[in-house]
């Protein structure tokens, strides 16, 4: 049986599935462009904190002299001579800061550093936050609060 053309105009059996296909393309293109906006407006601050390792610290903080050994418990190594210690006291003063460029070595997890010399007073029986920062990005690596012995 023959159509006429107003009964080929009418039939919209295959509008449906052209909608879902459009529909998905749109849907599709838009994520990417949100996902690519994304990583674009934060590549300089993620290139930036690349090269920043982070740590979980313990340590041991001795009185006489002021001496702080550093146990590197997680996360990336530390280059000892790459980073510095800011000493605060229970009142969140700033006593001293410390840069460790004399010393060398890489701290792995599981290792400690030697006594790293402190500059400020400590006081047995004191807690003190120890900040220790990365010399070369200027960020915190870890912190540690210890009671000093």
């Amino acid at each position: 049986m023959l159509k006429s053309v107003w009964d080929f105009f009418n039939d919209e059996r295959g509008v449906e599935n052209a909608m879902y296909s459009i529909l998905m393309i749109a849907i599709v293109v838009i994520v990417a462009l949100m996902i690519g906006s994304l990583v674009l407006s934060r590549g300089g601050e993620l290139q930036a904190l690349s090269g920043t390792p982070k740590a979980s610290l313990s340590g041991v903080l001795e009185s006489s002299p002021p001496t702080l050994r550093i146990n590197h418990e997680s996360g990336d190594p530390i280059d000892i001579s790459k980073i510095s210690l800011a000493v605060f006291n229970d009142d969140d003063i700033l006593i001293g800061t410390t840069n460790v460029s004399s010393d060398s070595g890489v701290l792995s997890p599981g290792m400690q550093s030697s006594a790293i010399t402190l500059n400020g007073s400590i006081t047995p029986g004191n807690r003190y936050t120890v900040k220790v920062i990365s010399t070369q990005t200027r960020q915190q690596i870890g912190m540690m609060v210890l009671v000093a012995r």
